[in-house]
């Protein structure tokens, strides 16, 4: 069986394949990556700057549905519709495409029906967003660490190694650490960005815009990089949609 793609949610898996018994293919794939219509925004005393933000990605494809080769062309279609308004990963040849996605339409396309009623074949056309809902990525954070405390349930420390053990000095203990790189903010934290310039990339020397203060997400973390953290906003408090310094945002 060869999977050509698959959409993971909450409620369940679908999944495109070639089998011996089965073909769901996936045809017609297109997406992009498009701006924000310019603004221009002016704070007294200070001068007229241009801001542009990068509008929400789409994802579009069709599906071919044919009995011929296995696929129920009624059921197929009837059971995407639970699925039209969750948000999930959507995996291609095995790898994750970009960011979270939502379901926003299934529509069912040419469908031949024969004499007996049957629906013999259909396409199927599918259209995603961008989505911020990460709760399929939680789901699987909790599961994982389900998984990591029942393998560890019988592990014990050596009595040599227990008598190691030294309470923490809490006069070293030290503060959580802000500067460049922090651990303290992670993949997938909201925060505040406080406005200025964001960056096409996480080494850039020259920035693409100077979007104002508002929530935004981490999506991508470069460690030590003179612009660590890639952000995108939450609403359109503001456009913030690049890299930018470790200054800029905060929990």
């Amino acid at each position: 069986m060869s999977v050509i793609a698959t959409f993971k949610t909450t409620k369940g898996t679908k999944t495109w394949k070639v089998s011996a018994d089965k073909i769901l293919d996936l045809d017609g794939f297109t997406t992009g990556y498009e701006l924000n219509a310019e603004s221009n925004t002016a704070v007294e005393g200070s001068p007229l700057s241009n801001q542009r933000g990068m509008k929400k990605k789409a994802v579009n494809f069709t599906t071919n549905l044919v009995d011929a080769v296995g696929v129920n062309v009624r059921e197929e279609f009837e059971s995407w519709e639970e699925y039209v308004g969750l948000s999930g990963v959507l995996k291609i040849g095995g790898k994750r495409f970009a960011t979270n996605w939502l379901l926003t339409s299934v529509k069912l396309n040419s469908c031949q029906i024969d004499s007996s009623g049957r629906w013999r074949t259909a396409k199927l056309a599918f259209a995603f967003e961008e989505s911020d809902d990460d709760s399929v990525d939680k789901a699987e954070e909790a599961a994982k660490a389900i998984s990591a405390i029942k393998s560890a349930i019988d592990v014990k420390i050596a009595p040599t190694v227990a008598a190691l053990k030294k309470p923490i000095n809490k006069m070293l203990q030290l503060s959580p650490i802000t500067a460049v790189g922090s651990s303290s903010i992670a993949l997938g934290d909201v925060v505040q960005f406080k406005g200025g310039p964001h960056y096409v990339s996480s080494t850039a020397t020259s920035y693409r815009a100077r979007p104002k203060a508002g929530p935004a997400k981490v999506t991508a973390i470069a460690r030590g990089a003179r612009h660590p953290y890639h952000v995108i906003h939450t609403n359109g408090a503001s456009t913030v949609y690049g890299w930018v310094d470790a200054s800029q945002i905060s929990k």
